[in-house]
């Protein structure tokens, strides 16, 4: 049987293993926390940092059944992802530029700039007083930002000059490099762009628009599709992925961006990967137009071409389940029923009743997601409300229910 190594078992990487299985494929997950949310699902568990290529070709040595090297959800394996696919001579290689531009922030501002691509200013660097000095030039207020860290970890707001030693202290905690940038605020539509890139082409893009949490950390809350673009707007960004595409070299995978339609009509991208979104995005992707992401990915690192039919939009969403605080979950109520609404086409659960849970300042604090979809927006909207309110996670000291985003 064809096997598909795995980096990394967070939950935003559920989804890749239950639809590999689905095409018939073993997954092997290598993470090093045997509580990660994916070894439940997997069907074998290497016990090894995503980070080190080395450890995880000797514990999969003369292993002939592996076809391919997945990396959903997460940019902390993308180098290692292409050190395996080299290392077994796999299909369809991960050039070096498009892992540099996804793993270091700074890259990508780089990569933008030297494009003229619509553009802030920023800069980045070890914190000390250079990089303060440097920084003071921008625009306040300010984000800084670990240049290698995912998933909103790290992120600080600095609403003037003098908060940025605290702020390079907080970031730099969260940054393998020890490095930070700075980025000058940009007001305006958050959105999320998620892309397949085939024979160096952007064969399907979908954008969706993103509600994050208020300052200071800016975590994604949900998801929401269609995002309804200007049509000048949507073309232009097909050209810009276009021309990032081939400056990286990356001619065929996926490709997730965030990105902010500013107040003055500019689409600013804001950092990529060379990986499929988190967060449920692909599973929301597919309930708004069809196109299965995961599938394709696994088609394009298997040597593959996927078959792309997009439908016309559906309004869609994706919602996180979190908490506000911190405590020990109690139990959860309402599953059931709002599993069985016939809006609801994903409901998962990361957090189990007993165990602690943080309050909502990582993406990887999540206690779950929900993916709804419905024939009208005021329909989307209504199930949302009432899978929201169907749902109680009930944590200890109070004994009561918390509020979702």
């Amino acid at each position: 049987m064809k096997s598909l190594v795995i980096l990394g078992g967070a939950d935003g990487a559920v989804g890749t293993y239950h639809r590999a299985r689905e095409l018939g494929y073993r997954t092997i997950c290598v993470d090093f926390r045997a509580a990660a949310p994916a070894v439940a699902v997997a069907d074998e568990f290497v016990q090894v940092s995503v980070r080190a290529p080395e450890q995880i070709t000797a514990a999969l040595a003369g292993r002939e059944d592996i076809v391919g090297v997945l990396c959903p959800a997460s940019d902390v394996g993308l180098a290692t992802q292409a050190a395996l696919i080299e290392h077994w001579d796999l299909a369809r290689r991960l050039p070096d530029a498009a892992v540099s531009a996804s793993m270091d922030k700074s890259v990508f501002r780089f990569l933008c700039d030297s494009l003229d691509l619509p553009s802030y200013a920023s800069v980045a660097g070890s914190p000390g007083p250079e990089l303060a000095t440097a920084a003071r030039r921008l625009r306040f207020p300010a984000l800084v930002k670990p240049v290698d860290s995912s998933g909103s970890r790290g992120v600080v707001a600095c609403a003037t000059p003098g908060r940025l030693a605290e702020a390079f202290t907080e970031a730099i905690a969260f940054s393998p490099s020890g490095r930070v940038v700075v980025e000058e605020f940009l007001d305006g539509t958050h959105l999320t762009v998620e892309a397949l890139v085939v024979d160096g082409e952007i064969a399907f893009h979908a954008v969706t628009s993103r509600t994050v949490t208020p300052p200071p950390f800016f975590v994604t809350t949900a998801h929401v599709m269609p995002a309804d673009l200007p049509e000048h707007t949507d073309a232009h960004l097909v050209d810009m992925l276009t021309r990032i595409s081939a400056e990286l070299g990356y001619t065929h995978g996926p490709l997730t961006l965030d990105a902010v339609l500013g107040r003055d009509g500019e689409l600013y991208l804001i950092e990529m990967a060379a990986r499929l979104g988190g967060n449920g995005l692909s599973e929301l992707v597919q309930a708004a137009t069809g196109v299965d992401l995961v599938g394709a990915m696994i088609d394009l690192a298997t040597g593959g071409t996927p078959v792309l039919t997009p439908a016309p939009i559906r309004p869609s969403l994706v919602h996180m389940l979190a908490s506000d605080r911190a405590g020990h979950l109690v139990r959860v109520e309402g599953v059931a029923a709002v599993a069985e609404m016939p809006e609801v086409v994903r409901l998962y659960l990361f957090a189990e009743e007993g165990t602690h849970v943080h309050a909502y300042e990582q993406a990887g604090y999540k206690l779950g997601y929900l993916v709804l979809s419905a024939d009208t927006p005021w329909e989307l909207w209504q199930a949302e409300g009432a899978a929201r309110a169907g749902l109680r996670f009930v944590l200890d000291a109070p004994d009561m229910a918390v509020p979702l985003p």
